[in-house]
């Protein structure tokens, strides 16, 4: 007698169910990966605007020249204080007019307000102005972070509260 092995196989029904099963489980994972992905968007953009007052910071001693840090626009000008934006740049003065040292881009849905605008930084290390650097996410996932800078033109991060984001 000959015995057939029969590959068997998974019924059409039993594939469905299965694919409902997997489906569940993303659809409950879904949200915790947005809020988790929206609150490495505005740490990451935290860091960004730290890095960037540190280098403008060094750049001011080294050039021997006042140095800006400021929300802007797209095409690189400064805007109101508490005005939010998705862009910043940094500018090195001459002759009264700044001359852009970098303009970039924070992560999509994320904006910076500053409570005074321009940051000036001294030559002498000092920080000619003092501020707070906000960073909101604009879809109110996240907490909002802050930077604030003192006289003595150092950052340092803070908390900040959601009413600072409206």
């Amino acid at each position: 007698m000959l015995t057939k092995n029969r590959c068997r196989g998974v019924t059409l029904i039993e594939l469905c169910f299965g694919l409902a099963i997997v489906a569940v489980i993303a659809g409950m994972a879904a949200p915790g990966f947005r809020s988790s992905l929206r609150a490495a968007a505005v740490r990451s953009a935290t860091f960004d605007l730290l890095a960037g007052l540190q280098q403008t910071r060094g750049n001011s001693i080294l050039e021997a020249r006042s140095l800006d840090l400021c929300p802007s626009d797209a095409h690189g000008n400064c805007l109101a204080p508490h005005t939010p934006s998705p862009y910043w740049r940094a500018s090195l003065e001459t002759d009264a007019r700044p001359s852009p040292a970098s303009n970039r881009v924070l992560p999509a849905g994320v904006v910076v307000r500053s409570s005074r605008s321009p940051l000036r930084f001294s030559p002498d290390a000092l920080g000619a102005s003092t501020g707070t650097l906000t960073i909101c996410d604009e879809y109110g996932v996240a907490p909002p972070r802050a930077i604030v800078l003192s006289l003595s033109g150092r950052a340092r991060l803070a908390t900040a509260s959601p009413e600072q984001c409206r």
